[in-house]
């Protein structure tokens, strides 16, 4: 998982702990009673509200899970669990038309409230296109708890990330 910290935010916590090492400097090479001195005393001062976001970073890493989380495994291969029919829906830009590329194509079967992780095996020869039914087949991460759901011609929405890309229906289960 990676961490979601903006550019922005890095770039301002680097300058104010350049700001406050500059200010420790100043403190450190100038006599005792001085304006000069004050001022890296001030610098050193700026670089406070910094302490708390290094904290709460460091705090989070710690209870970062050390667990990878589940998906396909790139080298266990490509099982069916089922064959479905899908439709894409016609894009609204003429640049997504075509949003199921050959290949293993990761996506999200949605049936209701749940939805499940399933992988496509879209053949090189027949890329799906929008509003013309295709049979495909399909990989559930975890067959076992979809399947039960996904019943025969019953429709679903097949998601990419948060788009939805069409419908399609259970046409059989492949036997593994």
């Amino acid at each position: 998982m990676k961490p979601n910290i903006s550019s922005r935010r890095q770039i301002i916590t680097i300058v104010l702990l350049l700001l406050a090492i500059g200010g420790g400097l100043v403190r450190w090479l100038t006599p005792s009673p001085s304006l000069i001195r004050d001022l890296g005393t001030l610098l050193l001062v700026l670089w406070l509200p910094i302490v708390g976001n290094i904290i709460a970073w460091l705090m989070a890493r710690a209870h970062r899970p050390k667990v990878q989380q589940p998906g396909f495994s790139q080298d266990a291969g490509f099982v069916p669990s089922a064959r479905v029919e899908l439709t894409l829906f016609p894009a609204a830009v003429p640049a997504e038309s075509r949003p199921v590329r050959a290949g293993f194509f990761p996506c999200i079967v949605v049936l209701g409230t749940e939805g499940f992780s399933a992988l496509l095996e879209v053949p090189q020869s027949a890329e799906p296109v929008p509003e013309v039914p295709q049979a495909l087949q399909i990989q559930f991460l975890r067959p076992e708890l979809a399947l039960p759901r996904l019943q025969l011609d019953r429709e679903f929405t097949l998601l990419s990330g948060r788009k939805a890309l069409g419908r399609g229906k259970l046409l059989d289960l492949t036997e593994a």
